[in-house]
Formats: structure tokens, sequence, C-alpha cells
């Protein structure tokens, strides 16, 4: 039942799952305390929680700490984000990681389940269970947050997320903006031990907010090897893809999601000005995202790609696009994509208002679909430059999720 529900709720459009989210989560909340439930833990393997404290949490002074992700996005995704990425940056830091999931997709864990060594996947709230844990709860996440703003006797280290701006088109109906406001107050205000900014705008703003003191920056990253060890994955290319490859010589290739703080206008018009060029777009459709992508000969959306496989696709593009539309998103976003394509080592073209990527002088920008025109172009003379590529690598290994993960356990330190 649950299951089917669940299926159910998610292929609903957005304004009818903002309006049930409420009386959803209240359902889902009981049929997980069902005996169903206890058979399926029993049918999985998965540990109970006095399994888990038991056997793993008896155990826990092995680790530099315990560090529990909130829940945000599901662990088992096809475009591994922030929160996957720090987890596995933790644990091969020495911590335990305990990755909180409401099963909202992908994920089907009835209990804690070990996904990676040092990381636990669980559908169990353990927030305030474990004492002296960090806590880790996202600006664009509203689950749990309500609760943890209630709790008068915290026996943990909260850590805001400071991700993105609160944005309709990123935080979704009126009636969860107002809950992410009311979470991003509290954490401003003192309610959090330590803010961790992902870009410097954000960072920025919370500084002047929440005092230097209380603000950490731990942009995006990157893990280097996932995009480099192409040849140790032995899949094969569809088609289709092949076919659509090998009919231009150019290639510029985007990944990530299909969203409204996409700049389709000029996509459209780029694609349309440059026939000789190919575009290939992949990413899962966000909001409906990609029926704005005008379909042309030389356009290719093939739609979400595997985490894992997506290295093998993203090698054939000849330079990488990021065209965010102008505006507040575009400011203020660290975009993982865009330290993902220097691990490629392929030339990256950029709105001129997306601060964070043409602080990098590498950076190819444009204001105007002309000018991306212009950019792509130039960014073409590049890709088979020597010296180039190896200055695109360098910022990668600069930039990778370790790094990110060690200036982000500055604020474990000082809250401890």
């Amino acid at each position: 039942m649950y299951n089917v529900a669940k299926k159910i709720y998610w292929k609903m459009p957005q304004s009818i799952q903002g309006k049930l989210r409420l009386p959803a989560r209240k359902i889902a909340n009981y049929l997980r305390k069902t005996d169903l439930t206890k058979y399926n833990l029993r049918k999985n393997s998965d540990l109970s929680w006095p399994q888990f404290q038991k056997n793993i949490l008896t155990h826990s002074n092995n680790y530099k700490g315990i560090f529990i992700q909130s829940p945000v996005i599901d662990w088992d995704v096809e475009l591994y984000q922030r929160p996957q990425h720090l987890a596995n940056a933790f644990a091969k830091l020495g911590y335990l990681v305990i990755y909180c999931t409401l099963n909202w997709s992908k994920d089907n864990v009835s209990g804690f389940r070990q996904v990676s060594p040092n990381i636990w996947l669980t559908n169990y709230n353990v927030i305030g269970k474990i004492p002296d844990s960090i806590v880790s709860i996202y600006s664009t996440s509203y689950a749990y947050a309500d609760d943890i703003i209630n709790d008068t006797e915290k026996n943990y280290h909260l850590i805001y997320e400071y991700i993105d701006h609160i944005d309709p088109k990123i935080s979704g109906d009126p009636a969860n903006i107002a809950r992410l406001v009311n979470l991003k107050d509290y954490a401003f205000g003192g309610g959090a031990d330590k803010i961790v900014a992902s870009s410097i705008a954000l960072y920025d703003e919370a500084v002047a907010n929440a005092g230097a003191g209380n603000v950490i920056l731990s942009q995006n990253g990157v893990d280097t090897a996932h995009y480099r060890n192409i040849a140790e994955n032995d899949f094969s290319l569809p088609e289709e893809y092949r076919n659509f490859r090998n009919k231009y010589q150019n290639i510029v290739g985007y990944f990530g999601a299909l969203a409204p703080w996409i700049w389709y206008d000029a996509i459209n018009e780029i694609t349309q000005n440059n026939p000789e060029i190919g575009f290939i777009f992949i990413g899962p459709d966000y909001y409906g995202g990609a029926k704005n992508i005008t379909k042309r000969e030389n356009v290719l959306c093939t739609g979400a790609i595997n985490y894992k496989e997506l290295p093998i696709y993203a090698k054939e593009f000849d330079i990488c696009f990021i065209p965010f539309e102008p505006g507040e998103i575009a400011r203020t976003t660290s975009p993982l994509k865009l330290f993902e394509y220097f691990a490629l080592e392929k030339p990256v073209v950029v709105t001129s208002e997306m601060k964070e990527c043409i602080i990098y002088n590498e950076v190819f920008k444009g204001k105007n679909s002309e000018e991306l025109s212009h950019a792509i172009h130039n960014a073409l003379k590049h890709k088979n430059d020597q010296s180039f590529k190896a200055k695109l690598a360098l910022l990668a290994d600069k930039n990778n999720w370790t790094n990110r993960a060690i200036a982000f356990e500055g604020a474990f330190k000082d809250v401890k």
C-alpha cells in the first residue's frame, strides 16, 4: 500500500502535491509504523533501531564523530547531488554517516542499511536520539524542519546548510516557501549552531545576518576519480547517441536537471543560429522544463542518465554549457557541474550572471544568446588545447569533495 501510494503521489502535478503534502506525510508515517514494515525489515535484513544501536552505535568511539544528514533527496537517485557527495567525503574522513530518507522515490529501506563503508541509509528519524551528533538540515528541505525548530531540548549540534536562494522556481508552492523562510529565520537567528554556505553570495548574506563567526563557506565540488576513470566502465553508448555524436564535428553538452531556472529562450536561439553544431541535453525533466527546448535536428535530449554512466556520455562533449537564466538563482548558485566539467577537461560556457563560475578566468561567458554563441565558438578553439585542459584538471583537483568536506569540518570543531 505504501509503495503504490508513493508512486501515485509523485506522479501528481506539483500544485496537487503541495496541497496533499501534509496529509500524505501523516499517512506515510502511519504506514511505516505498521506490522508490514516490521515484516519488510526482516525480509530485507535491514537493521532495526535496537540492532543498529547494539551493533553500530556501541562502536561510535571508533569514528571522528557522527554526521546525520536529515532528509533532502533520496540516496539512490540517478543524479548524485551535494548530500551524497558530502556523505561519502565525511565517511572517508572517518565519520559515521547516517543518511536519512523518507523513501520519496528511489529508496526502499525499512530500518538501517549500509550503502557504503561508514554510511548507513535509514527511514528512521534518529535526530535527537544520538547525543552529541552533528545534524545537517538543508535550506531547501522542509522535512523535519518544524520538529527541529520546536525542539527545546536539543542534545545534538545543528548545521544549517544554506545551499540555494529560496525561490519559487526551486522551493515550490507558497506554503512550502513560508516553511523554508521560517527555517532560515530560525537558523540565522541563532537556532543553528553553525551555518554552512555553498556559494560566496550566500555566505555574504549569512554573515550579514548571523555574523562571520557563525558561518563557514563550503562550496560544491567534484569526485574527480568518477570523471577520470572512464576506461574502467565497460558500458556502451546507445546507437542513437553515437550516431548523433558522429553527425557533428562539434558537440556542446549539458547535464543536470532541465529545470525552471534554465534559460530556454537563449538555448533555442543558439541552437537555431548554429545548425552546424550538435547540442546534447542530459538530465531529468524537472517541473516540465524539457518541453521548453525546441526540437531541432541538431538537438538531442536523452532524459535522465544514471550517475555511474554519466561520464561515458559526457566525455563525448567538445565543450560544456551552463545556461542558467539571469536572476537570483544564477547569481547565488555554486553548480556542481562546473567542477565536473573541469574534471572532464572540457571548456565551459556560462551565463554572465553566474558569479560562482565566472570567478575562474578559464570560463567563457555571455549575457545574451548572441554573446553566448560567440563564447561557444571561442571555447571550441580550446577543445584540443592540452595546456588549457591541464588548467581545468588542476581546478578540478582544487575543488574536490574531500577539500569541501575538510572546510565543512571546521563547523564540527567549533560547535563541539
